[in-house]
């Protein structure tokens, strides 16, 4: 892997990059993606330039699973190494995870298509966006929040990396693909969810591209 490449961290089969991928390519940023879950090899983090990593069912404070614990590793190494991590959901929280703060059982799962109160709307927009999480990030002191709900923070800088709690990557099929699999039917109304995405995913998309957008431009500016 050469120093222009993405590396893609992926925790399970229904948890894809999505829209991040189409953005990368667009971008010419060719990536590789690993599945911590299934035990596959990090590359040495001063090889990669951007880090995505995505969601997962799992919480970032599961130190009990291995992969987890190395992901945190990985992350911390590559503050060190000096590659932007871009953290989406679970990503998010292990990046705050792994550079000093951690994660709280939020006192409600936030599910379905959710505004923010935004700091930054050229870079991250009120929304809507597709929150699917049950937990809530502790930022790290050095943090910069960009955006946040009732339910807690949604975005932050944290020197060149993003967090964000909620899932720009999502597409419709995704979103499908968790309402079926989804174990809380009685936290998800199936059918509204669904119909919501459908209105609004071509104008996400378009907030999402520019999220993306706007992290890989903040690291080519750095570079």
């Amino acid at each position: 892997m050469t120093s222009t490449n993405a590396l893609i961290l992926q925790h399970q089969d229904d948890a894809p990059p999505g829209l991040v991928l189409e953005v990368l390519e667009a971008h010419g940023l060719p990536s590789q993606t690993v599945r911590l879950d299934r035990g596959e090899a990090l590359p040495d983090p001063s090889t990669v330039t951007i880090a995505v990593t995505l969601g997962s069912d799992a919480s970032a404070d599961d130190r009990g699973r291995a992969w987890v614990r190395t992901e945190l590793e990985w992350i911390a190494g590559a503050d060190r190494a000096g590659t932007a991590v871009l953290g989406l959901c679970f990503g998010a929280q292990a990046l705050a995870a792994a550079l000093g703060g951690g994660v709280e059982r939020a006192t409600a799962p936030e599910r379905g298509w959710v505004r923010v109160r935004t700091a930054e709307p050229a870079l991250v927009g009120h929304g809507p966006w597709l929150a699917w999480h049950d937990d809530v990030i502790d930022l790290p002191g050095s943090a910069q929040l960009l955006a946040q709900n009732d339910s807690g923070p949604q975005a932050f800088r944290l020197g060149r990396h993003l967090g964000v709690q909620f899932h720009p990557e999502v597409t419709p099929q995704i979103v499908r693909d968790w309402v079926d699999s989804s174990r809380d039917g009685d936290a998800t109304d199936a059918q509204k969810l669904l119909a919501d995405t459908a209105r609004e995913f071509p104008h996400a998309a378009d907030r999402a591209r520019t999220l993306f957008t706007g992290f890989i431009s903040s690291v080519r500016r750095r570079s």
